[in-house]
């Protein structure tokens, strides 16, 4: 049973010094990260905005439409078999309209929505995330000449239930990584669909093709993934995926840690599909060194720390069971005895010093990236960490099942 143990040990130290690998070079790269932001020749005339809506609250759409309005662009929504009031709505803020008679999906409206866009750039907006002040014009400044998508930066709407500051706290985290990744002007892993700008001539193509309205994922057809899709094709048609750290739209939170569940375990799904997806067909190779790392990390560690708490729990038990004589002593000697043998064999000084100095240069960069309320929301950010912890692992070992939304 030893060499079992020294095995554990063994993972439990590689995987402690990846992670603080992992933890420290995104924070240290986010410190020498340089505004990328440069002025545009292009106006908020050259792009058109798409909405896919369904089934969505009717305050909700009214302020995203008039946050839309506001940009001075042209914008076409899509009902996916939503017709009022969504379509008043919409017409009377100046905007177009199409729908659809049944429902397609987020893909299916995406697609029929570009049909109609000729301006050079076209962006995609969430029918439940609200776009600031000159939002366009700011994302514009960051298009280069070898750029393909922009995406903003987004921000959960918190309220009186914890869920939004659990959601609120995830979104830091992945702002902390996606700048470390595109602070020397490499790829993110993922515009964000909620908010993301595209240019037209390379995306439209792609977006009326049975390739992406009729994605399948092992035979299935699968509703999920639509943005990662994007910007892998973004990557691999040779331009850059980035994001404005500029805007931030803010979106709606989840009702509550169920849908949070549910939403956290439909990206992870999408994820692991995408990460093996990219690594097959190039795209990772294309996108460079420091996405594959971050991709790797991101996939990987979550896994390394449920497999470690699997092997140390196994090993616990069998080791009482080699004692049985503590079973049989008094409660106050049995708890005694699991503290020491749990603390002896499973924690060296090395690695738990190194995972808490990782644990806290990350969480520390994550802290001061949120703009209010930052100790209520890094305590709900624990919550959110061991929801997906668990979900990372389910969601890894499910990633096949896409073709239901779970949220709505």
């Amino acid at each position: 049973m030893l060499h079992i143990y020294l095995y554990i040990i063994l993972f439990s130290l590689i995987t402690t010094v990846v992670s603080f690998a992992y933890y420290l070079t995104n924070v240290l790269y986010l410190l020498k990260r340089n505004e990328m932001v440069i002025e545009s020749n292009d106006t908020v005339e050259s792009v058109t905005i798409v909405v896919p809506v369904y089934n969505e609250k009717v305050d909700t759409f009214t302020k995203v439409i008039e946050s839309i309005r506001s940009q001075g662009t042209s914008f076409i929504v899509v009902g996916d078999s939503s017709l009022e009031p969504y379509k008043t709505i919409t017409e009377n803020n100046g905007g177009k309209f199409v729908s659809t008679e049944k429902r397609v999906g987020k893909r299916g409206a995406m697609s029929l929505g570009i049909k109609y866009v000729d301006t050079k750039f076209v962006m995609f907006v969430d029918s439940d995330t609200t776009l600031p002040k000159n939002a366009v014009k700011k994302m514009l400044g960051c298009f280069k000449e070898n750029t393909g998508g922009v995406g903003a930066n987004i921000s959960i709407t918190k309220n009186s239930k914890g869920v939004s500051y659990s959601a609120e706290f995830m979104e830091r985290a992945r702002e902390v990584i996606l700048k470390a990744m595109s602070s020397q002007g490499g790829n993110i892993m993922v515009i964000d669909g909620k908010c993301a700008i595209y240019r037209t001539e390379i995306v439209k193509p792609f977006m009326l093709s049975d390739e992406f309205t009729d994605f399948r994922v092992m035979g299935r057809q699968s509703i999920m993934g639509d943005d990662q899709q994007i910007t892998a094709h973004i990557i691999k048609s040779g331009y850059k995926a980035t994001k404005c750290y500029d805007v931030t739209a803010q979106t709606d939170p989840p009702e509550n840690f169920e849908q949070f569940a549910r939403q956290s375990l439909r990206w992870t799904r999408s994820f692991y599909y995408f990460f093996f997806r990219n690594l097959r067909d190039g795209t990772t190779r294309r996108a460079g060194l420091f996405y594959f790392f971050e991709s790797a990390i991101t996939f990987a560690l979550p896994l390394a720390i449920i497999l470690i708490g699997i092997f140390r729990f196994s090993f616990e038990l069998h080791f009482i069971a080699m004692h049985p004589a503590i079973l049989r002593s008094n409660f106050f000697s049995f708890i005694l005895f699991s503290l020491i043998s749990y603390g002896s064999l499973h924690h060296t000084p090395f690695i738990s010093y190194l995972s808490y100095v990782g644990t806290a240069i990350f969480g520390t960069a994550v802290a001061s990236s949120v703009r209010n309320e930052r100790l209520k929301t890094m305590a709900y950010g624990g919550i959110a960490l061991a929801i997906m912890l668990f979900i990372s692992f389910y969601g890894f070992l499910t990633c096949w099942k896409q073709s239901n939304w779970l949220t709505r």
